[in-house]
């Protein structure tokens, strides 16, 4: 599992945050002002040694590459907060978080797009590792369902006009909870393609729903002359989420996947040495064999183990949790959203 592609997000992200500082953030009448390139670089450090950070806690969060990147994200990050409370053109207006709707609104951006990429991240792994799946065909199973997605973007944004965007938010995220539990339930190394395929589309449905509701409550907020600064706060937390969601998921799979191997050792009566002996030596043929997915069948029966099973169970358990971020977002948006209001007659 590489570290590589969590990490090389966060250069599209930074330059996310530079695009917004320099084009949005700024009225025109306050152009000579300069971007805020304090406020840029503080969100450029706290997002790049957060995903770091977590990334390289894969290998022990006890381990100076891992806990120092994030010691230095929390630092920065609250930097970042104090300067933008006291500078007069922030990057990031917060004050906007103190609407209900508009944080559960921002922060729903930044879990539907932390959903979409680790999942995507996530079903390469197990597409290769546990399915025998070749690149090409873990592709086109995000194809199937791509009108109807389209067609449902559609209706959602005609359902925002008439309902408000609390019930369609709603049903985006549960849509992605379902998404989420249905393969935390069906996993296994011999599944149907058909439910893989039905995971992924219900993963994107609900995700393109929801954020369309985002845009709808983020823009509402915006004030007279702002609308661009506010809705830059969309793309922004999206990317964020983006960067984040493979390093995570990958943290959580390799967790979770040690914990199932090492309970597959104790059950067959391996000790941890010869239990991790053999799960390095099938990573190391995985890794000399680029070209052959799945593990060797041969080297599993020496080793004793279901590494199969084990990764399996562990990308179970990660769906699991990762599916309670939609659900609480649910509840969130259910609770502090506003409900449809009565037209005078």
């Amino acid at each position: 599992m590489s570290t590589a592609e969590p990490r090389s997000i966060v250069a599209i992200l930074l330059i996310a945050f530079g695009l917004t500082a320099r084009y949005v953030t700024e009225p025109p009448v306050l152009k000579r002002r300069g971007v805020d390139v304090v406020g840029v670089s503080l969100v450029g450090v706290t997002l790049l040694t957060l995903v770091h950070g977590v990334a390289e806690a894969e290998n022990g969060i006890s381990r100076l590459h891992a806990w120092l990147p994030l010691v230095i994200s929390a630092v920065a990050g609250v930097l970042f907060v104090l300067r933008e409370r006291r500078t007069p053109e922030p990057v990031l207006d917060l004050s906007l978080f103190r609407s209900g709707p508009f944080a559960v609104a921002a922060l729903a951006s930044l879990t539907l797009n932390f959903l979409v990429a680790g999942f995507g991240f996530a079903l390469g792994q197990f597409g290769s590792v546990t399915l025998s799946l070749s690149p090409r065909t873990i592709g086109l199973l995000f194809l199937p369902g791509t009108l109807a997605i389209a067609v449902a973007v559609i209706l959602a944004g005609r359902l925002i006009g008439k309902y408000t965007p609390r019930p369609v938010l709603i049903t985006g995220l549960l849509v992605m909870v379902a998404g989420g539990l249905l393969m935390a339930a069906t996993a296994s190394p011999t599944m149907a393609l058909w439910i893989v395929v039905l995971a992924i589309w219900l993963t994107d449905l609900g995700s393109l729903v929801a954020s369309s509701a985002v845009a709808e409550t983020i823009l509402s907020h915006a004030p007279r002359g702002k609308s661009g600064a506010v809705a830059a706060v969309q793309p922004a937390f999206g990317m964020t989420g983006y960067a984040l969601g493979p390093a995570v998921y990958l943290l959580l799979l390799s967790l979770f996947f040690q914990r199932q191997w090492l309970d597959d050792a104790d059950a067959r009566g391996l000790s941890v040495t010869e239990a991790k002996e053999a799960v390095d030596a099938a990573r190391s043929a995985m890794a000399h064999s680029p070209g052959t997915a799945g593990y060797d069948p041969n080297l599993l029966r020496q080793s004793g183990l279901d590494l199969g099973l084990d990764f399996t169970n562990g990308l179970r358990l990660t769906m699991l949790v990762v599916s309670l971020l939609p659900l609480a977002l649910a509840v969130a948006a259910y609770l502090l959203m506003p409900r449809r209001t009565r037209t005078a007659p």
